[in-house]
């Protein structure tokens, strides 16, 4: 019926809670478990916009940028994401400390004054966007694709080819997708009101929609990695609201056909919202 109540997702933090540490440095079905659990909450909590709910603790040794294999790299791209979630929404194994728990010293004695939350928030929002300049110096090569042709819209087309080697390549990047699409969205830094407000919501939108048409170019030239298409699905059905042009709609609701005819996957109600948020002519709910 579509509807996603994470029974799921509750036993397997269940198991992780008392097992996170062996899960994440082992190998076999345990480690192979945890991976999986955990690309499902991000998706999960993009998706529902909620808090991060599986324990992230054991994962530090793979917040670094030393030399590693591709799988490793594409781990660490899925922690990134995990960790942007957490600034965004929460999460249940850490919080934000407050402003008695954080302070740091003043200029000119030594006394100790409370760091603000704002300030706090921007702080870690830089952490989280110096991630990217991290990976693009540091990253391996091969995680570049190995052909790329932009969308030729006098034909119809919408959405960029982007072809990768392994599986491993399309899953991490699509996951840094999200999190740029997060990034995005909740800087703290964008105005609020006055005259640069409006212009800076529609840079965020023309930023999230490029992401989203990214992500659905990098489903349909990988098919061989299937997941690609359910991530691709989840940032349509969180952004497909900012789409204006007829033709780019109807080519994100064939991304999310193609996801239900094919893997069977629901899809069905995100594309009837979808189609009210854009106003379609006598959609009634039926089509």
């Amino acid at each position: 019926m579509g509807e996603d109540t994470e029974s799921a997702l509750r036993g397997i933090q269940i198991f992780l809670d008392a097992q996170a540490m062996s899960a994440v440095s082992g190998f076999g079905l345990r480690h192979a478990a945890y991976w999986i659990a955990l690309r499902q909450e991000i998706i999960t909590a993009f998706s529902k916009q909620r808090t991060f709910r599986l324990p992230l603790g054991p994962c530090e040794p793979y917040r670094s940028f030393e030399p590693a294999d591709d799988y490793v790299w594409a781990d660490r791209l899925v922690i990134h994401c995990a960790d942007v979630l957490q600034y965004c929404f929460g999460s249940e194994e850490e919080h934000l400390p407050d402003t008695h728990t954080q302070p740091q010293f003043g200029s000119s004695m030594g006394i100790l004054h409370p760091v603000p939350p704002t300030d706090m928030r921007i702080a870690r929002y830089d952490e989280l966007v110096s991630f990217e300049s991290l990976w693009s110096e540091l990253g391996p090569p091969s995680f570049k694709p190995i052909y790329t042709r932009e969308p030729d819209r006098s034909r119809g087309e919408v959405f960029p080819e982007l072809w990768y080697l392994n599986n491993c390549h399309v899953a991490g990047l699509q996951f840094l997708e999200l999190a740029r699409i997060l990034l995005v969205v909740y800087n703290p830094k964008l105005p609020r009101l006055g005259p640069s407000q409006r212009t800076a919501m529609r840079s965020v939108d023309r930023k999230v929609r490029s992401i989203v048409l990214r992500l659905c170019g990098m489903a349909l030239s990988n098919q061989h990695s299937p997941p690609g298409l359910v991530t691709a699905s989840v940032a349509i059905g969180m952004c497909g609201d900012r789409f204006t042009e007829r033709i780019e709609q109807e080519a994100l609701l064939g991304v999310l056909a193609k996801l239900g005819d094919e893997h069977a996957y629901p899809t069905f109600s995100t594309q009837e919202l979808l189609k009210r948020a854009w106003g379609w002519d006598g959609y009634d709910g039926s089509e």
